[in-house]
């Protein structure tokens, strides 16, 4: 990471932006930091933080329909238009899977800042921005327990078996009949990359996925996989071991429409002082301007001062 004094005047940094404190940045941005961030966000966020957002679940469903639940869990950084769209076609294409599925409700989950990936803006912002991102919609809800509520970074598995079980505790009416807990069946949702991924192997040889995370996610759970590009996602799926064991658990959908949006785009479009809108939601692009996010130069984040 760059010293305070380098990065008080990249190229594409608006210059009014940049009467920023260095305490701020230290607290925000520097990895010694990023413990006491963390802590000091769980300790003094908005009450209730932790719980599952509930408010647009839908509680009943047609009769011989399984309610079913999106999760994304990802970086976000920041949250782009593609990410909402592919909630949307992932919803279609498990509600054309047979008549068998109904969704009852979407959810975006940032990953913590100790997963170390050096675009991410601090998790606070992130949240905001996801929250920012959903706040129009009417099925999509923003969690907060994996980048907040956790004091390291926690495996996918984890996180998808941890929305499982409190889904598990929402009573959803199916048909005429009473209302019952453990009837919400979870999917997570990925791109065709993270599916690819699933089979990938790394330097090392060791298994980026491990075949018993896969095997939860996938096998106890459900996949439903938004391709991107021209990829064969149904050939991907079928040459891995693990997931050829389980087809019948993954749904795929190929988008009419194929666009080369996504959050390294936006942060190249940001870092030379270009246009983002319609790449994000309004109201994402008004909160990483105006103030708290500066987009400076070779796709990092650079934080100014609280906000969102």
């Amino acid at each position: 990471m760059r010293s305070a004094r380098e990065t008080t005047s990249p190229r594409g940094c608006p210059g009014r932006k940049l009467r920023w404190h260095a305490f701020a940045v230290a607290f925000g941005m520097l990895p010694a930091f990023a413990a006491v961030r963390q802590a000091f966000m769980r300790v003094f966020h908005r009450q209730g933080v932790c719980t599952l957002p509930s408010s647009k679940l839908r509680l009943q469903v047609p009769e011989g329909r399984i309610p079913v639940a999106i999760v994304a869990p990802g970086s976000f950084s920041p949250p782009t238009l593609l990410h909402l769209r592919m909630f949307e076609e992932a919803r279609d294409a498990l509600e054309r899977t047979g008549g068998k599925f109904k969704v009852v409700g979407g959810y975006m989950s940032p990953v913590h800042d100790a997963y170390g990936k050096a675009s991410l803006a601090p998790a606070h912002h992130r949240l905001s921005m996801v929250e920012a991102a959903v706040s129009d919609s009417d099925w999509i809800m923003a969690d907060s327990w994996e980048c907040l509520c956790r004091s390291e970074w926690t495996p996918t598995v984890e996180v998808v078996s941890r929305f499982a079980a409190e889904l598990s505790k929402v009573p959803v009416a199916v048909g005429s009949n009473r209302p019952q807990c453990g009837k919400v069946q979870l999917v997570m949702l990925c791109g065709g990359d993270v599916l690819q991924s699933f089979n990938a192997t790394k330097p090392s040889g060791e298994r980026v996925w491990p075949d018993d995370d896969v095997e939860v996610i996938v096998g106890q759970h459900g996949l439903v996989c938004v391709g991107r590009g021209k990829a064969d996602l149904g050939a991907i799926a079928r040459e891995s071991t693990v997931l050829g064991k389980h087809l019948d658990k993954i749904v795929l959908a190929k988008p009419r429409v194929l666009t080369g949006i996504s959050s390294s785009v936006v942060r190249q479009y940001l870092a030379s002082n270009q246009s983002i809108r319609y790449l994000v939601h309004d109201k994402v692009s008004r909160g990483l301007f105006t103030p708290g996010l500066v987009h400076c130069a070779k796709g990092f984040f650079v934080q100014v001062q609280a906000v969102l």
